[in-house]
């Protein structure tokens, strides 16, 4: 990859129509290949990039079985990796706005199941600190149920965040602002009998 070109976008346009299951079967030297560079991502974007989490949560569901496709899509990524190595993460070291949280989702955005993809991102000192882009384990019924799951996980993790701080010798604050986008999980979280 030190010759490729670097991308400006985690992901290319149209992205969605290659993300397929494989119906063949991959050599077991493709697989190994895309397992290794897949593994490589996920410690990138554990560590220090959450521009590229939901590409490579989605990719990582064909280490089994890739079709060449997908390590198209990989390399992709590791070009748009490339190209924006001298960007990071820069702390200030002040406690800024305080934490807070934004929580998206999306109904059924996997073409291979039903089941939806949930990000949220925590931010501390105005830089992100924790962030996650995953496959909800239920399938919801519509935008407001995939949503609200979204804000309940998200919800978790800021009351184990706010624990771990604590224990750091932080004051944390007795609610954390978590920030969603749609107006009947709002409207839930606010009032749980109106979903009964």
């Amino acid at each position: 990859m030190a010759d490729s070109n670097p991308m400006h976008t985690p992901l290319p346009a149209g992205v969605e129509t290659h993300l397929l299951t494989h119906t063949g079967e991959a050599s077991p030297n493709e697989i190994k290949y895309y397992q290794k560079i897949i593994g490589s991502l996920l410690y990138v974007q554990i560590r220090t990039r959450l521009d590229i989490s939901f590409m490579v949560v989605h990719l990582s569901q064909y280490v089994s079985n890739p079709l060449p496709q997908h390590l198209c899509l990989a390399k992709y990524v590791l070009s748009y990796l490339k190209g924006i190595a001298d960007l990071h993460i820069h702390y200030n070291g002040t406690w800024g706005d305080g934490m807070h949280g934004y929580s998206d989702s999306s109904l059924r955005d996997h073409l291979d199941d039903y089941h939806s993809m949930f990000r949220y991102v925590y931010l501390l000192a105005d830089s992100a600190i924790l962030w996650t882009s995953c496959k909800q384990k239920t399938i919801a019924q519509s935008t407001t149920e995939v949503k609200y799951m979204a804000l309940a996980e998200a919800s978790n993790q800021a009351v184990w965040y706010c624990i771990y701080l604590s224990e750091l010798g932080y004051v944390t604050p007795d609610l954390v602002p978590l920030h969603g986008d749609n107006k009947g999980t709002v409207d839930l979280t606010l009032n749980p009998m109106t979903g009964r």
